[in-house]
């Protein structure tokens, strides 16, 4: 997985111009990308954003869904992706790639521009729903004690300083191969500790959010079903709803929703954050 050049640029969403209905008259959709499955991924961000500003929505949401289909996991990518699912209407689309870039951990400007981003789909949904705060269509974070010392500081930092000990560590050991000093021996066992504790709230962080998987609804006749089959006995699910996943495959997806009920899902309903 890889990330764009950092010469990227995010598409605004004005709140007052996506809550609305545009008016305006879109221009003309640029000539398509001719060999799209072979493009730059640089090429394709900047078609897709010409796309979006052209009123193009679908257009672009292919563009930045084939940079996703190449495992191109960027904050940009998945905030303009969004904005285009937002724009068609697609709220609850919009509300997983918001989340999927929230995870990637991106810099203060663009976490603020995708939680403002985030909380307008939630709203548009809610006022369908007639539900009230974010806990109406999020799942919650997990508050087990292990969870929480697991995710205490960023997964990027995390490794960053496990990389960091690891290193420091083997430089002190080859300096006292080659140069034996009290010093040396002093320096390697705390941080012999500190590699050790921080490998250990590595693995602690991988483990937990392996568990913990989290999908967002984005059908808007999604239903939690009793069983594997259409036919099974269910009940309507909210357009932007966040669940748990459990299980499942390509077809149905096992799903824990907040207040603990259980239940199997069509998987073309659900996107995995």
């Amino acid at each position: 997985m890889s990330r764009l050049a950092p010469r990227h640029w995010l598409l605004p969403l004005l709140l007052a111009a996506a809550l609305a209905p545009s008016t305006a008259a879109a221009a003309p959709a640029p000539t398509p990308t001719p060999t799209a499955a072979n493009a730059d991924p640089q090429a394709l961000f900047r078609d897709g954003n010409a796309r979006y500003f052209a009123g193009d929505w679908k257009g672009a949401i292919a563009a930045y869904g084939e940079l996703v289909t190449r495992q191109i996991e960027d904050p940009a990518v998945y905030h303009n992706l969004g904005n285009a699912y937002f724009r068609t209407g697609a709220y609850g689309s919009a509300i997983a790639y918001y989340l999927r870039a929230l995870r990637l951990e991106p810099g203060a400007d663009v976490r603020t521009a995708l939680e403002t981003n985030l909380d307008a789909a939630r709203r548009t949904l809610q006022a369908r729903y007639r539900t009230s705060g974010d806990a109406g269509l999020a799942y919650g974070d997990p508050s087990g004690f292990w969870h929480q010392v697991t995710h205490v500081i960023g997964g990027d930092a995390l490794a960053l300083l496990f990389g960091g000990f690891w290193f420091l560590l083997f430089a002190a050991l080859i300096t006292r191969r080659l140069r034996p000093a009290r010093w040396t021996s002093v320096t390697a066992v705390p941080l012999a500790i500190a590699l050790v504790l921080t490998g250990v709230v590595l693995w602690g962080r991988i483990t937990t959010d392996a568990a913990y998987r989290i999908a967002v609804v984005v059908k808007p006749d999604a239903a939690l079903r009793d069983g594997r089959h259409a036919s099974a006995q269910g009940k309507e699910l909210p357009e932007g709803l966040e669940v748990r996943i459990l299980d499942g495959d390509t077809e149905w997806t096992q799903v824990e929703l907040a207040n603990g009920r259980r239940g199997w899902v069509d998987a073309q309903d659900l996107k995995q954050i």
